[in-house]
């Protein structure tokens, strides 16, 4: 009977905590919503494709009409460059920034955001946050090799990333020439004497370089290539509804690059700043990006092509941009990249 009796009293403990924490976030919520009307204006800075970061900043201003968004579209060397000169100059304009990963670290790395544990943090798996609470991928981007389907014949396809080193792909494969974190998470991934074989092998093919994937997309849908080493599945995807002949082919390793989303640590306008994030991160923020054919590691959201094949993702480590400037130096050297 005193046994029944403790339980009893430790289930009522339990609710009324679950119940108090739940009207303790409704208040804390009310609370940052009350300040984010005094604020009004918001700056979000961010790497995505203007189409996407407007799609978002015009759902989240319908959400919450009182505020004023600015939205900054900046490439991913842009907004480092950006964000440190304001910072050194003692200029501090942003609320909100989402970046690509190795760039994200270069802002992190200064001290510039401030942890934010979102309520909408814990639908995320873990390999897509930090463990501190600095910040969450609002998307990810899986690099694929893809290729032209009127240009190679299904039993011509490479099997593996060794398969691209054989001289039949001599002179007809593309790459971008900004493939660093590719390189420093492929030599992490498979070992830096395997991963460096695979690089000088690849490296003899005369590759083909464009700047940028949606460039290397385009030139792969023309027929000005049959191959392109690393793609990302989504661009692959967006242009096969198209009607463009591109198909993926997802070779292991295939590595993930996330794109972090935090809070400014001098942001002008915090409150309005929590709300983005809240609202980047929910059900509804997901779902939109996710129609723009965007990788989500939200629970609960329709998977990519990628992820309904069950493709193991290999998420790339931003810790490895520590040592970025080595890993620079060696991929310019090795594609002979100026």
């Amino acid at each position: 009977m005193n046994r029944l009796r403790k339980y009893f009293i430790f289930s009522f403990v339990i609710v009324s905590m679950s119940l108090l924490a739940g009207q303790l976030g409704a208040q804390d919520r009310d609370a940052i919503i009350a300040k984010a009307k005094e604020e009004k204006v918001f700056v979000y800075y961010s790497t995505t494709d203007i189409r996407d970061g407007t799609a978002m900043i015009h759902a989240f201003q319908k959400k919450y009409p009182f505020v004023e968004p600015k939205l900054l579209r900046l490439g991913s060397t842009q907004v480092v460059v950006k964000v440190l000169q304001e910072h050194r100059g003692g200029v501090h304009l942003f609320d909100v920034i989402s970046a690509t990963s190795f760039q994200f670290y270069e802002i992190f790395k200064e001290g510039l955001f401030q942890m934010y544990n979102s309520p909408e943090r814990s639908a995320f798996a873990e390999d897509f946050k930090d463990k501190e609470g600095f910040w969450v991928s609002a998307y990810h981007n899986a690099s694929v090799v893809s290729y032209n389907t009127n240009l190679v014949k299904q039993q011509e396809l490479p099997k593996s990333y060794d398969d691209l080193l054989d001289p039949k792909w001599k002179g007809k494969m593309l790459m971008d020439s900004r493939e660093t974190e590719w390189y420093a998470s492929m030599l992490q991934i498979l070992g830096r004497e395997k991963g460096l074989r695979l690089m000088r092998g690849l490296a003899k093919q005369e590759l083909s370089f464009r700047p940028g994937r949606t460039l290397i997309t385009q030139v792969l849908a023309s027929g000005e290539a049959p191959l392109a080493v690393n793609n990302y599945d989504h661009l692959v995807q967006s242009a096969k509804k198209r009607g463009a002949p591109v198909e993926s082919l997802p070779l292991t390793p295939v590595v993930s690059r996330v794109t972090p989303i935090a809070l400014g640590r001098y942001a002008p306008h915090p409150n309005i700043g929590k709300l983005f994030i809240d609202f980047s991160l929910s059900e509804e923020g997901q779902k939109i990006l996710r129609s723009f054919g965007r990788s989500s590691a939200r629970k609960g959201i329709e998977p990519d092509d990628l992820q309904r094949k069950g493709i193991k993702l290999h998420v790339s480590d931003i810790g490895l941009a520590k040592d970025y400037a080595r890993y620079d130096k060696e991929f310019k050297e090795i594609f002979d990249l100026r």
